[in-house]
């Protein structure tokens, strides 16, 4: 199983994070504030659950397939984003990111 340590070797990732199917927090590394770690557990989970509600409306919508279930998803600011697969976040500079090289290294990280 990769370690979410990994995610942090991909240039540009300041924190990484690990939640359960209840959005707590299972683990969390990187420059991330040990408080605020919690709060983006439960953003990263919320936002998962809100994308697969919205691929069933997709795929009820349009009659067609392939909308669920999601992959994963990203938000991005002007300065970071944060990007999730499965249970597994990260937050990362946008300068600075490789963002096919993170998202490589993430889904192995959720699917390992």
């Amino acid at each position: 199983m990769m370690r979410l340590e990994s995610l942090l070797s991909v240039k540009g990732t300041v924190a990484a994070l690990r939640f359960y199917d209840d959005g707590s927090l299972a683990e969390a590394v990187g420059e991330i504030d040990p408080g605020y770690a919690g709060l983006a557990a439960e953003l990263c989970y919320a936002n998962g659950r809100i994308l697969q509600q919205q691929g069933d409306m997709l795929t009820a919508f349009s009659g067609m397939g392939g909308w669920t279930p999601p992959r994963g998803w990203a938000m991005s600011g002007p300065e970071l984003s944060v990007c999730a697969m499965g249970e597994v976040a990260c937050f990362v500079r946008n300068a600075e990111v490789s963002f096919n090289e993170l998202f490589h290294t993430l889904y192995k990280v959720a699917h390992d």
